[in-house]
């Protein structure tokens, strides 16, 4: 470990984990042991963090727009 606290990964180890440039990493303490893995991308696909703001609903408030989304079911209007 160096005097910043950083750590080189073993190329082997890289390669076995698919480990790039980038890539995100997780960590955990098991009591005495520390284990890193590659943290699993969402599923979507989609950076939320870098949409978040962009889209202009007109004003509309949350229930406005699900209630736009979701279909009509026949016992929605008993």
């Amino acid at each position: 470990m160096s005097s910043k606290g950083q750590i080189t990964i073993p190329k082997h180890v890289r390669a076995a984990l698919g480990i790039e440039p980038g890539d995100a990493l997780e960590f955990e303490v098991r009591g005495n042991e520390f284990v890193g893995r590659k943290k699993p991308q969402a599923d979507s696909g989609i950076d939320w963090d870098g949409v978040y703001g962009v889209v202009d609903f007109g004003g509309r408030s949350t229930d406005e727009i699900m209630q736009e989304l979701r279909p009509v079911r026949a016992w929605d209007d008993q």
